[in-house]
């Protein structure tokens, strides 16, 4: 058990383990990206292409292990070793990564596709009780902690797969100042790492500082020798969008000459989206089981050790384990073509917490947002699990995107230094269809900026 414990914080100090990178997913002019909040961002993108050649995002929070009175560019203070929480009654780690290849968004008239690979992972350990965790960590505790503690739906679970999905989305509804738009993703999944390990019921005994064991402990795990290929499986992402359109969306088709190769803006949208419904079926060097003994922590070292000697093991037949599901809505307001502002809740859908499988973080974010075709910038407030404080920057000058939705902890020092995030993409983005490269094309966009210069005088922006 202890180094089933020490997996999570193994992954959370080397992988430096983004989120939901909300300073980039609600850029009109990042469409690849914004589908992954929500798949009918695709359509009506203010970018013709994007291809996204390579990115990466990472992620990580927990309230045990911390760095004192630093900040992680501070590299000499994090050679020190990371102090470890005394006075924590449950254990909370979430962290996740996620690397994406070669990605292709298309807008198509009243369509839109994309296509798009990638590779993510996700750990997250929760209401673990304290004196295990520290003990896992430290391998002695104090006399304070001796007693008897119970364990009630405490779980580790971590999983790794790479992904190959394609969205289809378009243009469902366009009448006056109205526009509904929709989209599904299909993905197909390959299982790369699974392991699971759930306690329905159990009691911690500390005897001593370095006496450590579990009574009555009941539950279940499941896990894979890991490797490429280790399981297939399917999800889905479903999304739709309603736009108060600035003016008429009739006969509106983005990007076409039909309808003078004009973008026509919204005053606001409000998503709507489920995301990662499905599984993966492991079923290479798979095992899992059920457990119900009386153990000493010492005894149980690893998962293969668990199956050995006290699971009820079906080797060879596989197992389902589930994508983090959630469910998401997200307001966006349109005050001058250039600046909005954004609100996004994002709920995970729990099935059973003891079922196998990696669950999502709940988000709570506000944001604000400049954006042109070649400069954008991005500061999200958001309330990680819905409690702790975060404040983002993000950065787009032309095709390179950087941020953070937690980028406080990097520049600036933090008592409890404790969370990490960041993220990037390189990109390269053709904003109009190249069938729009004509006079009466340029005439059209003539025409459109001298409305928006009308609509705005207000406020003058400068053309990007």
């Amino acid at each position: 058990m202890q180094k089933i414990i020490l997996i999570g914080f193994i992954l959370f100090s080397c992988q430096v383990i983004g989120q939901e990178n909300q300073g980039e997913v609600h850029d009109n002019f990042n469409p690849v990206n914004g589908q992954y909040i929500n798949p009918s961002n695709i359509v009506d993108s203010k970018v013709w292409l994007d291809f996204n050649m390579i990115g990466a995002s990472a992620y990580a929070r927990n309230n045990l292990v911390y760095f004192p009175t630093t900040n992680w560019l501070d590299f000499g203070s994090l050679e020190e070793d990371p102090l470890v929480k005394t006075d924590l009654k449950n254990i909370r780690l979430y962290g996740d990564f996620d690397l994406k290849g070669p990605s292709l968004s298309l807008n198509m008239g009243r369509h839109a596709v994309s296509v798009f690979t990638g590779m993510r992972g996700i750990v997250n350990i929760n209401r673990m009780p304290g004196q295990l965790a520290k003990y896992a960590v430290n391998e002695t505790l104090e006399t304070s902690d001796i007693g008897t503690y119970e364990i009630n739906n405490a779980r580790i679970k971590t999983m790794v797969w790479g992904e190959i999905g394609l969205t289809y989305g378009m243009i469902l509804y366009a009448r006056g100042d109205n526009m509904w738009t929709g989209a599904l993703t299909v993905k197909h999944l390959i299982g790369i790492q699974q392991a699971n390990l759930l306690f329905d019921r159990s009691v911690v005994e500390v005897r001593d500082v370095q006496d450590v064991g579990l009574l009555s402990t009941q539950g279940k795990f499941s896990f894979t020798e890991g490797g490429m290929n280790s399981g297939r499986g399917w999800g889905i992402n479903l999304g739709a969008t309603y736009k108060k359109m600035k003016e008429s969306a009739d006969n509106y088709i983005p990007h076409s000459k039909r309808t003078g190769c004009e973008h026509r803006d919204y005053l606001y949208k409000i998503g709507f989206s489920l995301l990662d419904v499905g599984y993966i079926n492991f079923n290479k060097d798979a095992y899992y089981g059920d457990f119900d003994e009386t153990l000493d922590v010492e005894e149980i070292n690893t998962l293969q050790k668990l199956n050995a000697e006290f699971g009820t093991n079906n080797n060879g037949n596989g197992f389902n384990s589930w994508l983090p599901a959630a469910a998401s809505v997200q307001f966006d307001y349109n005050v001058n073509d250039y600046i909005y502002l954004n609100s996004t809740i994002v709920q995970r859908v729990p099935l059973m917490a003891n079922t196998y499988g990696v669950e999502r973080t709940n988000l709570l974010a506000v944001s604000a947002r400049f954006e042109s075709r070649f400069f954008g910038a991005a500061i999200p407030l958001s309330l990680e699990n819905y409690t702790n404080p975060q404040m983002g920057l993000a950065v787009r000058f032309f095709n390179l995107t950087v941020g953070s939705d937690n980028f406080l902890p990097i520049f600036f020092d933090h008592n409890e230094l404790k969370s990490a995030d960041i993220y990037f993409h390189l990109k390269l983005k053709l904003f109009r269809n190249p069938a729009c490269r004509d006079k009466n094309s340029g005439a059209s966009r003539t025409r459109k900026h001298s409305r928006k210069r009308k609509r705005n005088n207000s406020f003058d922006c400068p053309t990007f």
